[in-house]
């Protein structure tokens, strides 16, 4: 079950409360109606770090994106519909490299489409990227986001971004999150030209017919927790 507590942190806010994922999900459905639905780019971000620091764990698929329906999100066997970017992946390392920043690194980053288990991913244009997300002690917060751009109702284009490792800051507070999450400023994108990820399947058994409505965060370790501070969700255009 997830768990919610507090850290304490130089950089306001000074008391942050966060949510751990340990091989867990979150899902919150979002109200798209006031846009008819027919939004172009979604940017999701999340301010966020790992539990514990200097380890090397493999196999964390860290999912950001969007899901139909909170019952059957990205990591269910049964899943309606889901897209997003995965950071990581089921085949990643995740190194500990202490010093400024005290970041984790991961190579293996793709978009994904899924249906049940039937998932289409995009490899394209990311081999050698890392992304960053922040450990040790003192705890110190990161931000990632993905972005999803819907060209119609069976065609989606997923990309990732991370805060570069060269300029790793020894924590990212609260107002600094926000105004990422909307510029994205300073940034490594990954995935410059993704790969449209499209397929469709039967009436009833598709994206076609569930819609996105929900954003869904996923995190599939254990022994190493993620402790998400705050997400944002922005339209891009």
């Amino acid at each position: 079950m997830p768990v919610i507590a507090q850290r304490a942190f130089v950089l306001a806010p000074t008391t942050d409360t966060y949510l751990r994922l340990s091989n867990e999900e979150f899902t919150r459905q979002i109200d798209l109606t006031g846009f008819g639905n027919s939004w172009n780019t979604l940017r999701i971000s999340v301010h966020c770090a790992m539990s514990d620091g200097a380890a090397t764990v493999s196999n964390i698929q860290f999912f950001i994106g969007l899901c139909s329906g909170t019952a059957f999100p990205f990591g269910s066997n049964q899943c309606l519909h889901a897209c997003g970017y995965i950071f990581g992946g089921a085949t990643s390392t995740w190194t500990y490299n202490a010093g400024t920043g005290s970041y984790y690194a991961t190579g293996g980053h793709y978009g994904v489409r899924r249906v049940g288990v039937t998932e289409l991913t995009d490899n394209a244009g990311v081999a050698g990227h890392n992304i960053v997300t922040n450990g040790g002690s003192p705890q110190r917060r990161s931000i990632i986001s993905a972005l999803i751009q819907r060209l119609s109702a069976t065609q989606v284009r997923m990309s990732g971004v991370t805060v570069g490792i060269g300029g790793m800051p020894s924590d990212v507070w609260y107002e600094h999150f926000l105004y990422g999450a909307d510029q994205n400023s300073g940034m490594n994108v990954l995935n410059t030209l993704p790969v449209v990820n499209t397929q469709t399947l039967a009436p009833g058994a598709g994206w076609e017919t569930n819609p996105l409505d929900t954003l869904d965060i996923y995190w599939s370790s254990a022994a190493l927790p993620l402790e998400i501070y705050a997400i944002a969700l922005n339209f891009v255009k």
